[in-house]
């Protein structure tokens, strides 16, 4: 066979071999987006408070339980909401009936101050981030609005806790709150021989060609 045809014949096996890889390791992910702008916020007329409207079960059905969080807002020149969560000293993200892989938000604090959070996941995970913006006089780091935390898990994501230097009634400030959800497909040992068989005839192929 000549040495053209040979490689062409070679690039057709590896492309089917690419597909199949492509095909065998394909994955499942669904990602969840909350901006909590979906939401009116209410604002007691006589009494305003930061707890006038706490969140805990609204988004439920997308997998998320809120603790100690409150929604604060205000409508756009368009008559859109701008909202975000405002959280107390003890506020908790608890995921529900699935555990996400990938969980990322947007983080602002009260006082400029830094903001602590801790995230548990299965089988003993655990990661911790820290926002810039004071934490004492050994810890000053400039304050930066609008910043962006995001943890790994591969074993699952099962709740996030928020934490503030001040300690106050209020702190952190959460927003364009997104997760994720990621598995790999099991592929059956069948399709798993379908790329060793290819190579094979592609050896063979070129032991011909000699």
């Amino acid at each position: 066979m000549p040495v053209c045809e040979l490689r062409n014949v070679i690039n057709q096996y590896l492309n089917v071999i690419l597909a199949l890889v492509l095909v065998i390791f394909s994955s499942s992910a669904s990602a969840v987006e909350i901006n909590f702008d979906d939401i009116d916020a209410y604002h007691d007329p006589d009494m305003g408070c930061f707890c006038d409207h706490p969140l805990t079960t609204e988004y439920q059905d997308k997998g998320l339980l809120i603790s100690d969080g409150f929604l604060v807002g205000e409508k756009r020149a368009d008559g859109s909401n701008d909202n975000s969560l405002l959280g107390s000293l003890l506020l908790t993200f608890t995921f529900v009936d699935n555990f996400p892989t990938r969980v990322s938000m947007i983080i602002n604090a009260v006082y400029d101050q830094a903001v602590f959070l801790d995230a548990y996941g299965n089988n003993g995970w655990s990661d911790h981030k820290k926002t810039s913006g004071y934490a004492g006089p050994f810890d000053d780091t400039p304050y930066r609005s609008n910043q962006r935390v995001t943890f790994y898990a591969a074993e699952g994501i099962t709740n996030i806790t928020f934490g503030t230097f001040y300690g106050l009634r209020v702190g952190p400030i959460v927003d364009n709150l997104q997760y994720s959800y990621f598995k790999l497909s099991e592929p059956s040992p069948a399709i798993l021989l379908v790329p060793c068989l290819l190579l094979a005839a592609i050896r063979r192929q070129k032991n011909n060609s000699r």
